[in-house]
Order: structure tokens, then sequence, then C-alpha cells
């Protein structure tokens, strides 16, 4: 019996990529990052999905998990490499992509060998495919353009309401990889990252991505807290949130302290920026896929065609 990818998923997918290509229509020098990601998060309401997780808009060598925050913002250079990562969720079903920008022109190679990595992990995707045939497929294609792979930024297993679902599928020929296969049923996504850089990425101090771990701290909460708690569970489950979004619960200092404390103390999970760890510039692209058993659905590409 074919495993047929869930209604919701696909919808999700739809939703996911009318908005990648949303997103990406919004670039421009100067403008608000914050604007941006607003404009992207109300649009996957508007389609009839949530946000799966906060609209990443990661500049330049800001390789990941970078959202605006309650009191931060960022402008878009003229110059920027700008990675944009949506996703969109339908009853738990959730599809994430990215696609970059290059806004002045100046990097092309750079943007095209994320891409390419991405066609060449498709070209190997089957049923059956170990992980360390699709992530040595993405670093082969993205040397030959004369660049690293991000070693430390993978692809994952996604599960309902579980952006990150235990299973990293590796940008490289990753020798531990290999006893995992793609299994018909399995929802994941492929993410090549691309880097003139060292090829790792750190984690900086700006964090305005959260989730809910599911645990209760024992330690006695404020109100506030409390609140903030019982609303992320209720609202967005273990799907990841930014302070932005409880915006009016309090005043924006203390709504962030109170975030800060939760993650503290175990409640939340903190996702800190990613940042190349030799400055250099960043690329990346990415699909969800479904697999079937005699096949794959690329689930955030327009017409979601089986390869």
């Amino acid at each position: 019996m074919e495993h047929e990818p869930p209604k919701e998923l696909l919808e999700a997918g739809r939703i996911a990529a009318e908005a990648r290509e949303y997103a990406a229509g919004l670039v421009e020098a100067g403008a608000s990052c914050r604007r941006v990601c607003e404009l992207v998060e109300e649009k996957i309401r508007s389609l009839g999905a949530v946000p799966a997780f906060p609209c990443n808009i990661s500049l330049d060598s800001v390789a990941a998990h970078y959202t605006p925050g309650l009191r931060d913002d960022c402008s878009i250079g003229g110059g920027s490499v700008v990675k944009l990562d949506v996703g969109a969720a339908v009853e738990g079903y959730i599809a994430d992509t990215a696609v970059t920008v290059d806004l002045g022109g100046g990097h092309r190679s750079l943007v095209e060998a994320s891409v390419e990595g991405l066609r060449a992990a498709m070209k190997v995707l089957k049923p059956g495919a170990r992980f360390y045939d699709i992530g040595r497929a993405v670093e082969q294609a993205v040397r030959r353009r004369g660049f690293k792979v991000v070693k430390n930024l993978s692809g994952h297993t996604i599960d309902r309401y579980t952006i990150h679902a235990g299973l990293s599928i590796p940008n490289y020929g990753d020798r531990t990889a290999w006893i995992h296969r793609i299994r018909p049923g399995m929802t994941f996504a492929i993410e090549p990252f691309a880097t003139n850089g060292r090829g790792m990425v750190r984690e900086g101090s700006t964090v305005n991505i959260y989730a809910y771990t599911g645990r209760k701290p024992r330690a006695m909460l404020g109100g506030l807290e409390e609140r903030i708690l019982r609303h992320v569970a209720e609202k967005y489950r273990t799907l990841p949130f930014t302070p932005r979004w409880l915006k009016g619960m309090a005043g924006d200092e203390e709504v962030e302290r109170a975030v800060r404390l939760l993650a503290k103390l175990g409640a939340l999970h903190a996702y800190p920026v990613l940042i190349e760890a030799g400055g250099g510039l960043v690329s990346q692209a990415e699909h969800t896929f479904y697999a079937l058993r005699g096949g794959i659905v690329v689930v955030t590409e327009k017409g979601q065609p089986t390869i």
C-alpha cells in the first residue's frame, strides 16, 4: 500500500512555497527586516496556515535563526546576501523551505552553489537512499562551485508539530549517517548552506526564537511567566515562536525577561542566531520532501512533483 502524503502536508507545502516567493519579492535595499517578517507571517496566515516558526531573515555571515525581536530590528543593506527561511503548518503538518536573494548581484555564484547542492541531493533522492550519499552529493556540488558547505548545519526529519524530529541529513559525506536511509512515509527537509568562510557556524548572542519543551519548571513562577508558558503551550505547542508574537502581554522588556527566565529554567528551548565562524558569507536553499514507496514528493516546489 502506498504511503500517500497527508493532504494537510501538501497544503502546508503549497502555502510555504507561495510565502517563500512572496518573501523574496519583499527584499530591497533599506527594507526593515521586521516589516518583511511580519508581512510574510501574515501572508501565511491569510492563506490558511500558521507560521511553523518565525520567519527567519539572516543577512550575510548570519547563517540562520535571526528574526527581529520585540525591541531589535535590522535594515537590509544594498549588497546583502539575504536568506529567507519560512515554514507553514496546517493542523501541525509542517513544510519548511528557504531561498537566498543576492541583492547586490555580486554573489550569484555563492547563491547558485546552495541551489546546485539541493539539486544534486534531489538527483540521488529515492526511497532507501542513504543520508550519507545525499550529503556527499550536496558537498560535491557546492565544492564544484568553489565554496564549502556549512558542516554543522543540516537537513532534518519532520514530524507533526516537530520541525526537527531527531534525524539529521548532513550536507557532506558524514559516515556517521551511513546507517540512516529515506523510508516511505518520512517527511524531511534538505537544506544546503554554502559559504566562502570556514564552513562552520558558531552561536551568537542574539536569541529571538524559542520553543516550548513540554517541561514545567519546578521553581515557583511569577504571574507573567505562568501566563506566557500557558499561552505558548496552548497556541504554539512545540512549534517555535518569537517574543514578537507575545507583544501586549506586558511591557516589551518584561516579556523578554520572562521568556529568558523560562528558557533558563528549561521550560523553553532557545535558538541563538548562528554565525559563520570565519565571518564568511552564507547562502541557503531548502525544500521539504515526502517519501512514497516509489518516489519522492517535493512538497515545497510549485506543482509538488514526484521525483
